[in-house]
């Protein structure tokens, strides 16, 4: 019994990890494509796959109603991730300016003039990546 659970664990296993190098395309064959055709072959295979399991399943009534899922997750899916994005790039992170190597906060240890040349200095960087 417990060599069958351990198969079918395995298996899972096996099935759930190649699955997200066949999905992601920063794993699969898609990683090198520009951003507006991993998107458009994304939609695609997913708009694909939901017509194959509709047809499979004889689910003729809600084709329509299962590609445009897709479409709208696949769709906020990219969405999130360009806005993620742009916003680390628009606002790149202070931290050697105002943290010590281990993470923690080094303003409790900095003097006044330490902390308002260190945040004088963030503001040029920031103004330098605008």
């Amino acid at each position: 019994m417990f060599t069958i659970l351990n198969f079918f664990y395995k298996s899972i296993l096996f099935f759930w990890r190649g699955g997200w190098k066949i999905i992601s395309p920063n794993l699969n064959p898609l990683k090198n494509a520009p951003m507006y055709v991993k998107y458009f072959f994304t939609i695609f295979l997913g708009l694909g796959w939901s017509l194959a399991f509709s047809l499979y399943t004889a689910q003729f009534f809600i084709i329509g109603l299962n590609m445009f899922a897709h479409l709208a997750v696949i769709s906020a899916a990219f969405v999130t991730w360009i806005t993620f994005k742009g916003i680390s790039r628009r606002y790149p992170g202070t931290y050697p300016l105002m943290r010590d190597p281990t993470g923690s906060p080094k303003c409790y240890e900095m003097t006044d003039n330490e902390r308002l040349a260190a945040s004088q200095q963030a503001d040029l960087i920031m103004k330098q990546k605008q």
